[in-house]
């Protein structure tokens, strides 16, 4: 007879373990809850050892923070705010000079109209990784997370 371990995830049950600093309960929800941060904290990082630092922090703050949330509310959207905020504390920490690039020129580039439209996910990714940090901050916040401008400002201490 094989005998199988119990794989079922009961997030309320999580959450209770979590709240009761459980470690075998905090190694479920990190698991569970791997994928979301990485594809969450690779907006934000220009590396993968920013990515997997941003991690990490994510889900210290989230055991930190698991006596806040509340049970009526969605797991994944606190979860999701909590990262985040992670991400945007690492760059205030380690990206506190916002350097801008004036455009003087611009130059004409012949595309299709349908270029965009052919890039994949991962090539997307590629490109906004690419970009300087207070960009990619500014434009994951507000493409992806749906910050207005002056949130943003806000949030990272820069003129709107």
């Amino acid at each position: 007879m094989i005998f199988r371990k119990n794989n079922t995830f009961e997030l309320s049950e999580v959450v209770k373990g979590c709240k009761a600093n459980r470690s075998s309960a905090q190694k479920q929800l990190f698991e569970k809850y791997y994928g979301l941060s990485k594809r969450i904290c690779l907006r934000y990082a220009g590396s993968n050892d920013e990515v997997d630092e941003m991690i990490n922090d994510g889900f210290l703050k989230v055991f930190a923070k698991i006596e806040n949330y509340d049970i009526n509310m969605s797991f994944d959207a606190w979860f999701r705010t909590v990262v985040v905020r992670t991400c945007i504390d690492y760059y205030r920490k380690y990206n506190n000079k916002a350097s801008f690039i004036d455009i003087e020129e611009s130059y004409d580039i012949s595309t299709s109209d349908n270029t965009i439209e052919k890039l994949n996910a991962e090539e997307i990714l590629t490109l906004v990784q690419k970009l300087p940090p207070t960009y990619r901050t500014v434009f994951s916040l507000y493409a992806v997370e749906g910050y207005s401008h002056a949130e943003i400002a806000n949030l990272l201490g820069i003129n709107e």
